[in-house]
């Protein structure tokens, strides 16, 4: 009996704090896919999907702290592998190359400023920060621009579109261009 009390407690606190945490400063995690075109063409054959977007190994996960509704800190990792035969650089990879990312970026809740955000259906955003961007061994740190749309689904999960143009901080040696990354996933505020 007093196990069921303390668990009844534990389960009110734990409930409480979650649902103080919605309105006020709430933590959101996603999980969701990704893209990376790294082909060089810019933005003349952005949907040139077969030979110019990289399909595979395709998770992302992201880990923001929201402030205020209005910004936010993001930190992301995804996974992606370039495959044989697929453009980077403006040339046709002759090997299989895999990618790592990890980005650290501030979000700018843009649609804010026109939408209440506790009750708007969408909200827009712009973003920018650092990636740090693996190919194979090889590192490429990167200053990320960008901007995401999240469309609500419930009251605390959303369905998120994000681009990104990654912009190479180091020189730019084969496989460590400037590349765009999209990606859709789906978010929930804890």
């Amino acid at each position: 009996m007093i196990l069921t009390r303390l668990l009844l407690l534990v389960l009110f606190v734990i409930n409480f704090s979650f649902a103080y945490a919605q309105e006020e400063d709430p933590w959101v995690i996603g999980l969701g896919l990704n893209v990376v075109d790294n082909s060089g063409s810019r933005f003349d054959e952005l949907l040139n999907i077969e030979d110019n977007w990289n399909l595979s190994r395709l998770l992302k996960i992201t880990v923001e702290k929201r402030f205020d509704y209005d910004y936010g800190i993001e930190l992301s990792t995804s996974i992606n592998k370039f495959q044989r035969g697929k453009k980077i650089n403006s040339v046709f990879s002759v090997e299989t190359i895999n990618y790592f990312a990890v980005d650290l970026m501030v979000k700018n809740y843009t649609s804010n400023y026109w939408n209440d955000p506790r009750h708007a259906g969408y909200t827009g955003y712009v973003i920018g920060g650092w990636g740090g961007n693996f190919f194979n061994e090889v590192i490429n740190n990167t200053l990320n621009v960008g901007l995401g749309l999240n469309i609500r689904l419930g009251a605390y999960m959303w369905l998120n579109f994000q681009t990104l143009g990654k912009f190479s901080i180091d020189n730019n040696t084969p496989g460590n261009a400037n590349h765009l990354q999209h990606s859709i996933s789906v978010v929930i505020w804890l």
